[in-house]
Parts: C-alpha cells; sequence; structure tokens
C-alpha cells in the first residue's frame, strides 16, 4: 500500500496538506460548534473520522478496512492502556494533594459525567486520530521512535500557533511548550498500545479535560498542573518498547 512508504521528497507536500486539512476539520468543527468542554465532543470526533478515513483512503490509498487500523483505531496492547491509567489516575491525584497543601475548594462543571464523555471523544480519541494516528504514524514509516517523534514536532507545533490568537502571548507560550513537551510520551504511549490511539488518548483527555470539569479557583494551579502533566507523563518512558527499533 502507498501508505506503507516512507515519506520522501515531494511526498511531503501532499502529506503536510493533509494533516492541514485535518486538523482544520478539527479545530474548525469545535470552534463552529463552541465545543469548548465536549459539548459537541462525538459530533467533533465523527466529523474528523470522516476526513481522515477519507484522506487514508483516496490520499495513501489504504482500503476503508485497513484505514481503521492506519489510523491507530484497532485494538490496543493492555500493556500501553494500563500505563495510561496509571499515570492519568497519579496526575488525577494533584487535585486533592493540591488542595490539602494551599487550601481552596474545587467546583465541579455541571454535566460533567457527559462532558468527560464528549472529552475523551474530543480532546483524546479526535485529536490523537490527527496527531499520532496520521501525523507521527505517517513519519514513523521507515524511520525508528526518536527520529519519527522529533520531526512531526515542527508540524504539530505550527498547527498549534493558532493559540497567539485565542490566549495571551505569555499562557500561549506556555500551552504551545506543554502541548511539544507531552508530544513525545503521548507517541510513547501510542507505541506501547502497539501503533494505536486509545492509551494516548486516554492521557490526553484527562490532561484538557480534568482542569475543565473540576475547577479550582487558583491562578497557580494551572501552572502547578501544566508542569504535573509533563513530568508524571513523560514517566510512561519508565516502560520500555520493543518497538522503537523497527520503522
Amino acid at each position: 500500500m502507498a501508505g506503507d512508504r516512507k515519506i520522501e521528497g515531494a511526498g511531503w507536500i501532499g502529506f503536510l496538506a493533509g494533516f492541514a486539512a485535518l486538523f482544520a476539520v478539527l479545530q474548525g468543527s469545535a470552534a463552529a460548534l463552541q465545543s469548548l468542554r465536549g459539548e459537541w465532543g462525538f459530533a467533533v470526533a465523527a466529523l474528523t473520522l470522516i476526513a481522515a478515513l477519507a484522506l487514508q483512503r483516496f490520499v495513501f490509498g489504504s482500503t476503508w478496512r485497513t484505514a481503521f487500523a492506519d489510523l491507530g483505531l484497532g485494538r490496543p496492547l493492555s500493556r500501553g492502556v494500563i500505563v495510561a491509567l496509571v499515570l492519568s489516575t497519579a496526575l488525577l491525584c494533584v487535585f486533592p494533594l493540591y488542595l490539602l497543601l494551599r487550601g481552596g475548594v474545587v467546583s465541579i462543571t455541571p454535566n460533567a459525567a457527559w462532558l468527560a464523555l464528549g472529552l475523551f471523544a474530543q480532546a483524546g480519541v479526535a485529536e490523537e486520530m490527527v496527531f499520532r494516528g496520521y501525523l507521527y504514524s505517517h513519519i514513523r514509516r521507515g524511520r525508528t521512535f526518536w527520529p519519527a517523534a522529533l520531526l512531526s514536532v515542527a508540524p504539530f507545533s505550527a498547527a498549534h500557533l493558532y493559540l497567539f490568537w485565542t490566549m495571551d502571548w505569555p499562557i500561549a507560550l506556555t500551552a504551545l511548550a506543554l502541548s511539544v513537551a507531552l508530544t513525545f510520551p503521548f507517541a510513547h504511549l501510542y507505541e506501547l498500545g502497539g501503533r494505536t490511539i486509545w492509551a494516548p488518548a486516554l492521557a490526553h483527555a484527562v490532561v484538557q479535560g480534568a482542569i475543565k470539569l473540576l475547577v479550582v479557583e487558583d491562578a497557580l494551579f494551572l501552572i502547578v498542573w501544566m508542569v504535573a502533566s509533563a513530568v508524571l507523563l513523560w514517566c510512561a518512558f519508565a516502560v520500555s518498547s520493543s518497538a522503537y527499533s523497527r520503522s
């Protein structure tokens, strides 16, 4: 299949154009539907899935059946999911620890349970389908882990420059730095899960979603959360992947 070939030369143009189009569907649908907290997460995920499947089928030559696997939507290996669950649980412990040490209260966003599902669909599945299932997985073909992960940083960072139009620049810069820092452990979780998106989708949804559903009225907490997210997710590398040396 064309999708199995290493991206080289002029192939980068079509690949990056596809990535830009796919990211536009993800970000544009979320903005149009005003799905900030996953209110329309399932719709965003469905639109992103349709666009991603179309790219795999008509640009990279996958069959409709293999397109799902090519996008990392197959059955995951349990090890990746377990690592993601452990790290996500540890990250959620930041809330009670912070409140215990600093004081304060946490308020729960109305309809939090439903929104959590929407956030998993949007911030987890849809975003990981774009960034790991499409961007990283295509770059990974013909390359080992670290070269592929490093090459994926440039288009990933470029896609997040919109943050500087929607946030104050210090916050946008911090958010961009965190996103870049997390792309490596998310890629590692993708590998641990058998090159599927489910493990990083779980962790990604917790990193993005928990602070939207559990609100701590303390500006310092956002910084603590971002630092804790980076530190804990990098602990995923304590579990090695035998796939690193394979393209």
